[in-house]
């Protein structure tokens, strides 16, 4: 169980940038390190931000980067506490998360399934921050239930809980920087899934 004391978000957002750390805890089986950056914004440095940082390693070729935000951010406290921890009770908290993660989406599987698609990402959204405090559940696992989502409802449930890889959104802006204007003078939208393929093709 997640301990009474944990700086657990209460902020849905926050909620689920926590889970979303804990579901890779979970992947990677090792703890983050929470690191400061900055960025430049017109010449103009800003920050500090805090991530949540995962190095490449033997099992992973490629390490991870995590955004949490400002300092005064709750998913900054809780990674703050997450890190503090033994490494065995930080993968049992995120095994726990994993099985509460589960119990959830199953049950949003029978909520969403008659939504219109801006509501129903709505619920999913808010719903998904509830794994802190769902009951678990044994199975299924939880790529069949993505699977079982509508389509577009799958997508955006995978963007929430992983997020982009590091870098991918540096080359969306590429993408969309680069992109000519359509014949009635408005920019192109890229299809975001398709440069993604392509942006993985590229990095082999």
């Amino acid at each position: 169980m997640v301990r009474s004391h944990a700086p657990i978000p209460y902020n849905p957002v926050e909620r689920i940038r926590a889970l979303r750390v804990l579901r890779e805890v979970h992947r990677r089986r090792k703890k983050p390190s929470l690191e400061v950056t900055y960025r430049t914004v017109n010449g103009s440095t800003c920050g500090p931000y805090y991530v949540a940082r995962w190095r490449r390693d033997p099992r992973h070729k490629h390490g991870r980067t995590l955004y949490l935000g400002k300092p005064e951010n709750e998913s900054v406290s809780f990674v703050e506490w997450l890190v503090s921890l033994d490494r065995r009770e930080v993968l049992e908290l995120a095994r726990h998360l994993m099985r509460n993660l589960r119990s959830v989406l199953k049950t949003l599987l029978t909520e969403v399934s008659d939504l219109p698609y801006k509501k129903a990402r709505w619920v999913l959204a808010r719903g998904l921050a509830l794994a802190f405090d769902a009951r678990p559940s044994e199975s299924p696992r939880i790529r069949d239930l993505l699977e079982e989502l509508p389509d577009r409802l799958e997508s955006f449930a995978v963007r929430t809980l992983g997020g982009w890889p590091a870098h991918y959104s540096s080359y969306l802006r590429k993408v969309i920087h680069h992109r000519g204007k359509s014949l009635d003078e408005k920019h192109e939208v890229p299809d975001v899934g398709l440069e993604f393929q392509r942006w993985k093709l590229q990095r082999g």
